[in-house]
């Protein structure tokens, strides 16, 4: 969700879930067999892979509405690029917190899917002293202490077999203000890459927020290195084998320089992770597909690092005829040529 929608709307989902008003979480992986619809034999792929990452503003009632149409309308669409043998064979997305959201995958004809953390899952990181300091001036009010009443909104969807999934929620230290409520974190899949022995790996994951977490700016930014540290120690160890990686998301990065040097530091520096593709905030609503990806005022970003490279331009993807978008995001699809 963007910064500057949320407002009393995190107060009033946090009031409504303190109620009990939840959507169902589900936590699956593999292969979906008999509830998948006939579909055209998916496109042949020949040593290459389209990813699209995409938000898709999947927050319950009262926080937005009409979002289940709009779940139908992204499969809809996401359908008619796979009848004209077009459309991306892997689907990261983030806010997927319905069922509507959840369904996305199976609806445009992917075969395999898997979610990330459920609400409920806990991570085994302890907390340093710092850290446990950290969660001890958590607020009430602003949703830090009432533990997760949703889950990470992950989910990849995969025309490739998926292999393995892990599933990483984010320590409780690792969050802050109104996005405690879901329980975010990291979703990592291995694909069989097509002409490839090892797998391709895929990262999916959504960090904190900023102006929407309705905390002050330190603390979100003290919650939001946290979270990059732990992506950045996911990649570099899920990496190590020399399989191909590729990392997608929300990283909120937005007009925050802070948070664009402490990522640019972990990710480029670190771990020699390159922007592949990017979204880019250009103005309180708008949102496109950079013409050069960049980490700075980025929202979704698509890293890549080894044997994986990007080929010609990111696309755009959820817009409708009229201009109107199908959810506060743009859909970023970017093309990857795997080498051999």
């Amino acid at each position: 969700m963007e910064d500057g929608r949320m407002g009393l709307g995190r107060k009033a989902w946090f009031g409504a879930m303190a109620a009990g008003s939840l959507l169902a979480t589900l936590s699956v992986s593999g292969e979906i067999g008999d509830r998948r619809p006939p579909e055209p034999r998916a496109k042949p792929v020949g040593g290459a892979v389209t990813l699209l990452s995409y938000n898709v503003e999947g927050l319950p009632w009262p926080l937005t509405h009409g979002r289940a149409q709009a779940a139908e309308e992204i499969a809809t669409q996401l359908r008619a690029l796979r009848r004209q043998g077009e459309q991306p064979q892997i689907v990261a997305v983030q806010e997927a917190f319905g069922a509507a959201q959840k369904a996305i995958g199976t609806a445009a004809g992917y075969r395999y899917v898997a979610y990330g953390p459920s609400a409920g899952m806990v991570s085994p990181t302890p907390a340093s002293n710092g850290e446990r300091a950290f969660l001890t001036e958590g607020r009430v009010l602003k949703g830090e202490t009432e533990g997760a009443w949703e889950d990470s909104g992950l989910a990849i969807f995969s025309d490739l077999p998926i292999l393995w999934t892990k599933r990483m929620p984010f320590p409780r230290y690792a969050c802050a203000g109104f996005d405690c409520l879901a329980n975010k974190g990291i979703l990592a899949v291995a694909l069989r890459a097509p002409g490839r022995k090892d797998p391709l790996i895929v990262v999916d994951t959504h960090l904190n927020s900023r102006t929407a977490s309705r905390v002050d700016d330190a603390r979100s930014l003290e919650a939001y290195r946290s979270q990059v540290d732990l992506v950045s120690k996911t990649v570099r160890t899920l990496g190590g084998t020399g399989s191909p990686v590729v990392l997608a998301g929300d990283f909120n990065v937005g007009n925050d320089p802070a948070r664009r040097i402490y990522l640019t530091a972990a990710l480029g520096d670190l771990d020699r992770m390159a922007v592949g593709a990017s979204e880019a905030v250009c103005g309180a609503t708008c949102r496109v597909v950079a013409s050069v990806p960049s980490v700075a005022r980025s929202k979704t970003i698509i890293f890549y690092r080894g044997s994986s490279t990007p080929s010609g331009p990111a696309k755009g993807f959820g817009s409708l005829a009229d201009g109107r978008r199908l959810s506060d995001h743009v859909g970023v699809m970017q093309a990857f040529g795997l080498r051999t």
